[in-house]
């Protein structure tokens, strides 16, 4: 469900994995196309449908829409037939509404660490790559996952024991590069060229840490060091806010900056750059004059 950047990127795992699975829109995609990372203009090869469309049972159903969307996607869930549901959202809450209404049992979630971004110029998808990708869910994993990880080897999907340490240390990369990049402008790799941005990623992103410890998560890895990794690896990726910024659309802010200073209010974690970050970014919403939900 969702045919953007990342429902693109899914498809065409599943492509290369035998697959031809079935789109859910509620539009025509802008591009039926994905560039792979070694310059390679692909089709995708898929059933695009509608809401309508969907019927019988389905072994996995991945959501892969903004985060403001899913909500009303597992509203839709709760009318069909299916095994699993992974959601591959960016930062909190998505999660936590999956898991209150559908049960844990059968939500889990994807950690998507790759770039990928539409072009304009060329009307398609473009994989920049990235690192390794992690399944999971709160709880132990679903045995459903270890198959559904066979189907996203392009992605380097690997089942994890407990899904909120990566879900955590994605966060910090996410409130790191995105509301900066957006800010700003600029692809990903700058925030490794250019030292005083590498170093307000670490501090944003040892805040999203201090949250997570408060919170009794420990992550897997130094979020400040696994942010500018990331950025490096995906150099040339135009973030999701980024292009949601450029196109007047409505960010995810609230689910990833939003969410650490909500949760860091509760817990007693002062988080000032993230807060910053969120004010700044959604007064460049309002700058558009009124942003629109796509």
């Amino acid at each position: 469900m969702g045919p953007g950047a990342v429902g693109s990127l899914i498809v065409h795992s599943l492509n290369l994995a035998g697959l031809r699975p079935s789109v859910v829109c509620r539009s025509k995609p802008r591009s039926t196309r994905i560039r792979t990372p070694e310059g390679a203009s692909l089709e995708l090869d898929a059933d695009f449908t509608t809401w309508d469309g969907v019927g019988s049972r389905w072994d996995y159903v991945i959501v892969a829409t903004k985060a403001y969307d899913a909500p009303g996607v597992i509203e839709m869930l709760r009318r069909i037939d299916f095994g699993l549901a992974v959601f591959v959202q960016n930062g909190l809450k998505v999660l936590e509404i999956a898991e209150e209404s559908l049960g844990r049992g059968r939500v889990a979630q994807l950690v998507l660490n790759h770039g990928v971004f539409y072009d304009g110029g060329s009307r398609e998808f473009v994989w920049v790559g990235g690192t390794r990708s992690y399944l999971g869910s709160r709880g132990g994993p679903p045995e459903k996952l270890y198959g559904l990880a066979d189907y996203l080897k392009a992605v380097d999907a690997v089942v994890v024991p407990d899904i909120e340490p990566y879900r955590w240390l994605k966060l910090a990369v996410n409130a790191s590069i995105n509301a900066i990049t957006a800010l700003l402008g600029v692809p990903n790799g700058y925030l490794v060229r250019v030292p005083e941005l590498s170093d307000a990623a670490r501090r944003v992103s040892r805040e999203v840490a201090a949250v997570a410890e408060r919170a009794g998560v420990v992550l897997p890895a130094d979020p400040a060091e696994e942010a500018l990794r990331v950025a490096e690896r995906t150099e040339n990726n135009v973030s999701s806010m980024l292009a949601d910024v450029r196109e007047c659309r409505k960010t995810e802010i609230d689910y990833i900056n939003g969410a650490v200073v909500e949760l860091g209010g509760k817990l007693g974690v002062p988080t000032p750059y993230n807060e910053l970050l969120y004010f700044l970014v959604k007064a460049l919403e309002a700058a558009c004059g009124g942003v629109r939900s796509v």
